[in-house]
């Protein structure tokens, strides 16, 4: 899998992190109420993240992965080949493409405005 164009839209990681949401919530045999309350959000954020009508913020990812001792790697559904991939090209592309990388993850994030 190419991380780079798999995400290259934002549907597609909605669409992502709604599945991984979903399936960590089921896989631990909790309704939306009792995931949401252990993640100290709203029933109708999680809702809302698992229909895709919008992400959440890195921080709920974070705190997810983190209750639920999930890799961050496992919640994207990323291969370490991937990430090494990744990571390799990052190293290789000009501080203007990568600055750029870093202003759109940051633009989502912002516009996201929730967690």
């Amino acid at each position: 899998m190419n991380y780079l164009s798999y995400f290259s839209n934002e549907d597609k990681l909605k669409e992502c992190i709604a599945k991984s949401v979903k399936k960590i919530r089921l896989e631990n045999n909790l309704t939306q109420e009792k995931f949401a309350e252990k993640l100290e959000v709203s029933i109708e954020h999680i809702s809302r993240i698992e229909n895709c009508k919008y992400t959440c913020s890195i921080m709920l990812i974070l705190k997810i992965c983190t209750e639920f001792k999930i890799d961050l790697h496992d919640f994207f559904c990323i291969s370490k080949e991937t990430n090494d991939s990744i990571t390799n090209y990052l190293k290789n592309i000009s501080t203007e493409k990568f600055n750029a990388i870093v202003e759109f993850c940051k633009e989502v994030e912002k516009s996201r405005g929730n967690s």
